[in-house]
């Protein structure tokens, strides 16, 4: 094709990409009705935002709206409460949210209105957040309570009888996500409700949000394929940044443009961009080093589109070119790769297929004298983490491990090795060997000493053979060399 300029490229792959059409209100409807079935007559559910996040002083990070509730609403904003009280007639959905307020939106952007509010989320009704707290008491205490604009609301009369009953059941998020042994703001919410209403009890909705959001509907696929495809064109950019780049922080600043101008909305985790010795630490995140010449750059990183999660890595060479002990790495990782994908179909274990990578990695490493045996403590002494989990509207998604692989759940797949001299030599396994068998492995830590690998793609699980989401990112030792040869 005729040359264009790198811009104007962008722009194309840009229009090249699948659009994901907005969520569906139908959608959240239909996850909020199976909850409330699953919940039964003598429940509440409460979902609420969590507070702002403070960078420093009066400095916020951007807000971030609670998994769970993202997936029932597709709200992403803050002081919104989500209730839903499956034995009422009246009043099984109520969403309370922000006002509208004009002196706060000149500074921090226009408000959605509960008109808005309600037809993207699908519940009827919409109320102001300020009448939250008011509601519960009401409910609790069987008293009316002001609903939608502030007009007077019958109570809720099937809540009341169930309270008064002694079945009345309130479901929160259990999950403590509060920092430094703070109780997050649904444990407190559940204390103060326990103190002032002992007849309630009170039962944990993650499970059972687990189970639900582990299965992605058509539309979730379709927009983690979308932040997948941003992810890929981030690690193919990164490649061909690496050629003239002299520090990480350039091939970083080239996977942040490349997210925010193909449409993401940011990162879904900190990127890594680690060179050199830098690529053996698994979640190095400074990405300030010098690219030492001819070294391996990795890459790990994931776009997030409409709250979905991507998580794609790629390990290549800053030249261009992978030298033999380069490719004697890779090689072994990809092998392990390959044959762990293989397996990941329906009614298979997460655990064997993780045992079939480990043992790829232990023959590979065996070959190249980084270890005596192929044994688990041995390879373990290289690969030195889970081989995948899941994907969704968290990079390391919600997960319950002992179920097995179904059709409809993304989940990764990351083999890795990573050749660190000192840890190898310190690991009992090393020290548990013989004086011979140590030589063997000191001589190939010198030749392969420093090397790092990971190689991660996103696996959808069909009723068939798994399908790799971001294969379109260069996988193998000749697609990448010719990739980075290209130009394009």
């Amino acid at each position: 094709m005729p040359t264009v300029s790198r811009v104007v490229w962008t722009a194309l792959v840009f229009l090249l990409l699948p659009m994901v059409a907005a969520a569906d209100p139908a959608d959240y409807a239909a996850r909020r009705a199976e909850l409330a079935r699953q919940i039964g007559p003598d429940a509440m559910l409460i979902l609420i935002s969590p507070p702002a996040a403070q960078r420093n002083g009066d400095v916020d990070w951007p807000f971030r709206q609670e998994d769970s509730l993202l997936y029932l609403t597709g709200q992403n904003e803050p002081e919104t409460s989500l209730v839903l009280v499956p034995g009422e007639t009246e009043h099984k959905e109520i969403l309370f949210t922000r006002d509208s307020n004009p002196a706060q939106e000149v500074w921090t952007g226009r408000i959605p209105t509960s008109d808005e509010v309600g037809k993207s989320s699908g519940v009827k009704q919409v109320v102001s957040s300020t009448r939250f707290r008011g509601f519960l008491q009401a409910a609790m205490e069987g008293r009316s309570w002001g609903g939608a604009r502030g007009a007077p609301s019958p109570g809720l009369k099937a809540w009341r009888d169930r309270v008064r009953s002694g079945k009345a059941m309130v479901w929160l998020i259990m999950e403590n996500r509060a920092l430094g042994g703070d109780l997050s703001a649904e444990r407190k919410l559940v204390e103060e409700l326990r103190r002032s209403y002992p007849e309630l009890q009170f039962r944990d909705a993650f499970p059972l949000l687990t189970d639900m959001r582990m299965i992605k509907s058509t539309a979730e696929i379709a927009t983690v394929q979308r932040a997948i495809d941003i992810t890929v064109a981030a690690q193919k950019a990164a490649m061909q940044r690496v050629r003239t780049a002299k520090h990480e922080y350039e091939i970083h600043a080239t996977i942040d443009y490349t997210f925010r101008n193909l449409g993401a909305c940011c990162w879904a985790f900190p990127s890594i961009a680690a060179s050199g010795r830098n690529a053996t630490t698994l979640h190095y995140g400074s990405n300030n080093d010098p690219i030492p010449p001819g070294s391996l750059v990795l890459t790990d990183i994931g776009a997030e589109v409409d709250g979905y999660s991507a998580d794609v890595t790629r390990t290549y060479p800053q030249d261009g070119s992978f030298s033999p002990e380069q490719r004697d790495i890779y090689e072994a990782v990809l092998r392990a790769q390959t044959v762990s994908i293989a397996m990941m179909k329906p009614g298979a274990h997460m655990t064997d297929v993780q045992d079939a990578a480990v043992k790829s990695l232990g023959e590979s490493l065996l070959k190249l004298g980084l270890v005596t045996r192929n044994e688990r403590d041995q390879v373990r002494m290289y690969f030195l983490h889970g081989l995948g989990h899941e994907l969704g509207l968290r990079t390391h998604d919600v997960n319950d491990r002992m179920r097995k692989l179904e059709a409809g759940r993304i989940v990764t797949n990351e083999p890795g090795l990573y050749v660190r001299p000192a840890d190898v030599r310190a690991n009992p396994a090393y020290l548990a060997l013989s004086a011979p068998e140590k030589a063997g492995i000191d001589a190939a830590l010198v030749k392969y000493a420093d090397i790092g690998v990971r190689i991660e793609d996103d696996i959808l699980i069909t009723d068939g053979e798994p399908k790799n989401l971001s294969a379109a990112a260069p996988r193998t030792v000749a697609e990448i060399e010719s990739f980075m040869a290209s130009g394009n």
